[in-house]
C-alpha cells in the first residue's frame, strides 16, 4: 500500500502525517510516514553517523539517532510548515539533521552519565557572531555550509535590530535544544548582562526572528 504514497510530495505526506490523531486517517498518516522515512532515510542515516561519530558514540547508536529522529518527526509532524520553505524537500531534510542533532546530544547526554538535561552547564552567553559557525546552526533551508558563504547578509539581517536583540538571538540559536529551555544558569547571565527581564527578552527574541524569517524569504529569490 505504501506503493501509492511513494510518487505524493513532501508536501502532501506531511499533510497526511497531521491526520494522525484522526482515526479514520490513521492508515493513512502511516502509510505516509512510512513514505517520508523511505525518502530521506539515507541522508539522515549519513548525518546520523557523522554527529554520532565526533561525540564517540557507535554505529549502533548513529541507527537509534536516526530512528528517534523519525519518530520526533512523526509525533510533532505539525510543527515544520512546508509553505515557509521554497523547496520544501530541501527544508525537511535540514529540519530532520537539526532534530538528529538534538537527539545525538540527549543520547550522548544519556550514555556518559551527564543527567536528563541535554546541557553540559559551560554553556555561555554570545555576545557577537562566531569566526566559525557550529555545524548545528541552521536557519530554515539554509545549511552550515550556505550561511559560510552568505554570513556577511546574515549579519547585515542582526544588525537591522540593537545589539541587545542579537545577542539574545546568537545567545538562543547557538544553544537551545528542542523541547528544553536554556539552563537557568545562562538564563539569569543573559538577564544580568542585558539588564531585561524575561518576558522583555522574549519580546526581543521574536521580534530578531520575525526578521530573520523575512531574511529567509529574500535570500531565496536573492539565490535565484
Amino acid at each position: 500500500m505504501v506503493e501509492s504514497y511513494i510518487q505524493e510530495s513532501t508536501k502532501d505526506l506531511l499533510q497526511y502525517m497531521n491526520w494522525s490523531n484522526d482515526p479514520d486517517y490513521k492508515e493513512a498518516a502511516q502509510q505516509a510516514f512510512i513514505a517520508i522515512c523511505y525518502r530521506f532515510r539515507e541522508d539522515v542515516a549519513k548525518k546520523c553517523e557523522v554527529i554520532a561519530n565526533r561525540k564517540g558514540l557507535s554505529c549502533s547508536d548513529a541507527i537509534e539517532i536516526g530512528e528517534n529522529t523519525f519518530k520526533r518527526l512523526y509525533k510533532y509532524s505539525d510543527s515544520f510548515d512546508p509553505d515557509r520553505h521554497e523547496d520544501c524537500d530541501k527544508g525537511l531534510k535540514y529540519y530532520l539533521f537539526k532534530i538528529a542533532q538534538n537527539e545525538c546530544t540527549k543520547l550522548y547526554c544519556k550514555r556518559n552519565g551527564i543527567g536528563i538535561s541535554p546541557y553540559t552547564g559551560d554553556e555561555e552567553v554570545i555576545t557577537e557572531f562566531p569566526d566559525e559557525i557550529p555545524e548545528n546552526f541552521e536557519i530554515g533551508s539554509i545549511d552550515r555550509k550556505q550561511l559560510e558563504r552568505e554570513r556577511e547578509i546574515l549579519e547585515l539581517a542582526l544588525k537591522r535590530h540593537s545589539w541587545k536583540h542579537q545577542v539574545i538571538y546568537l545567545t538562543y540559536k547557538f544553544h537551545q535544544i528542542d523541547g528544553y529551555r536554556l539552563p537557568r544558569k545562562l538564563l539569569q547571565e543573559l538577564r544580568d548582562m542585558l539588564g531585561l527581564g524575561q518576558n522583555t527578552i522574549i519580546a526581543y527574541k521574536k521580534e530578531i526572528n520575525d526578521t530573520i524569517n523575512d531574511y529567509i524569504k529574500i535570500y531565496g529569490k536573492h539565490k535565484k
